[in-house]
C-alpha cells in the first residue's frame, strides 16, 4: 500500500475509478482478494498496514475482523468485529445496528451512523449475496491517532454470508470524509 500523492492517478490505476477531490489523501489496497475463513476467528485485518492473519495476535492493531459466529441461529453466520471499544472502529449502518451495503457516490465520514456491534450486529443485507458491495468504515490510524474513514469492497454469498472475499479497501488518511467515486463499477474480477 502506498500513499496517494496524486489520488486521481493512484485510484484510477489501483481500482479503475474516476477522479477524487483534489485535497483527498486516499490510500488503497487493491486486489487483496482475501478469502475470509468461515471460522469463529475469521480473519483479522489491519487496514493501515495491510497485515492480515487468522488470529488477533497475528495482525497487531487490527481494525476489522469478519468471522462466522458460532452462537447465532443458524450457527456460522457472517459477523463483523471491530476490536477494542477505545479504537472507535465501526461500520456504517442504516439504522440501529444494520450494516449498510453502500453504493458509489456514498460519503463515509463523521456524520454517518456507525456501529461496533459484533455478535448482535445485523448483517442480513450482506447475507443476501453481494457481488462487490461497499462497507463504509471508520478506524483509528495507529500512526496519526486520528479516526480515518473509508470503504471495504466485499463479496458475500446468500444464506449465511459465506464464502466472503475482501477484495480491497480505500481510506482518507487525513481524517477527512471519504467518498466512494460515483463511477466505481466493478466486474467480477475487480476491474472497471
Amino acid at each position: 500500500m502506498s500513499a496517494c500523492p496524486a489520488p486521481r492517478c493512484f485510484i484510477a490505476a489501483a481500482f479503475g475509478l474516476g477522479a477524487l477531490p483534489a485535497a483527498a489523501e486516499i490510500r488503497c489496497v487493491a486486489n487483496a482478494d482475501l478469502a475470509i475463513p468461515a471460522t469463529t476467528e475469521g480473519l483479522y485485518i489491519n487496514l493501515l498496514t495491510g497485515v492480515s492473519a487468522p488470529s488477533e495476535g497475528g495482525a497487531p492493531g487490527f481494525d476489522f475482523n469478519p468471522y462466522a459466529a458460532a452462537s447465532t441461529t443458524p450457527a456460522d453466520q457472517l459477523r463483523f468485529y471491530w476490536g477494542q471499544a477505545s479504537t472507535g472502529n465501526g461500520g456504517v449502518v442504516t439504522s440501529a445496528d444494520s450494516y449498510a451495503v453502500l453504493a458509489p457516490g456514498a460519503t463515509i465520514g463523521p456524520e454517518q451512523p456507525y456501529s461496533r456491534a459484533g455478535i448482535t450486529g445485523d448483517v442480513s443485507a450482506w447475507q443476501a449475496g453481494i457481488a462487490h458491495g461497499f462497507l463504509g468504515v471508520r478506524f483509528r490510524n495507529e500512526q496519526s491517532g486520528q479516526l480515518n474513514y473509508g470503504w471495504l469492497v466485499l463479496s458475500t454469498a446468500s444464506g449465511l454470508g459465506f464464502p466472503v472475499t475482501l477484495h480491497g479497501w480505500c481510506f482518507d488518511d487525513t481524517g477527512a470524509a471519504a467518498v466512494i467515486p460515483a463511477d466505481a463499477l466493478f466486474a467480477d474480477d475487480f476491474e472497471s
